[in-house]
């Protein structure tokens, strides 16, 4: 949660679209997410994690870049927008997403598509140069939607944003989710800002 609050501070965060959502009848419905994965999703978030583990402690925007990574520094896209394209397209199951901190530490974040509509991310902050009592060095969870929230600000007339929101509510919208972050109940409502661009 931190990792992202740091993310989305960066923005002064109205139109929206949703640009996938898990075909099994949750529409309208919000589902808890999976917090103890199981099985065979526990096992491919683990090699996902593992995977993770591999990138350099100390890397940069242009090595994230380079390895295809879909990379925001400060605010702007510095690299990997095919790779992001063909993601949401479903034309690629998985994707990156590289973010640095204010600190320019790496935050990253492994997204799949699932069987069914749903996507596991790993997250991994291992990089992100911050410590706090309670910090999740890797966090593994699945969410039925993903929602791009265009031209998205949180009070009239301030900066607009791009916002990508992991949630269990197909009918996520910028009202919805800007309530969600003016109460801080994200983490209660299982809402996972992706990034902010």
């Amino acid at each position: 949660m931190k990792k992202r609050m740091l993310a989305v501070l960066f923005a002064s965060m109205l139109a929206c679209g949703v640009v996938g959502c898990g075909g099994n009848g949750t529409e309208g419905q919000q589902v808890e997410a999976t917090t103890e994965l199981a099985g065979e999703i526990k096992e491919t978030a683990d090699g996902m994690q593992a995977e993770l583990q591999n990138y350099a402690a100390d890397l940069t925007a242009d090595a994230a870049a380079a390895a295809g990574l879909y990379t925001i520094e400060n605010g702007a896209i510095v690299g990997g927008q095919e790779n992001w394209d063909a993601f949401v397209a479903g034309e690629a199951d998985a994707v990156i997403v590289c973010q640095f901190s204010k600190n320019g530490g790496a935050m990253l974040d492994y997204v799949k598509h699932l069987d069914g509509g749903s996507y596991l991310v790993v997250t991994d902050v291992t990089r992100d140069g911050y410590e706090y009592e309670e910090k999740q060095d890797y966090t593994q969870k699945v969410f039925e939607c993903l929602t791009v929230l265009e031209g998205f600000s949180l009070e009239e007339g301030s900066t607009e944003h791009t916002v990508c929101v992991l949630s269990n509510e197909a009918e996520m919208d910028a009202d919805t989710f800007r309530t969600y972050w003016n109460e801080m109940t994200m983490d209660a409502h299982q809402v996972y800002p992706l990034f902010v661009i």
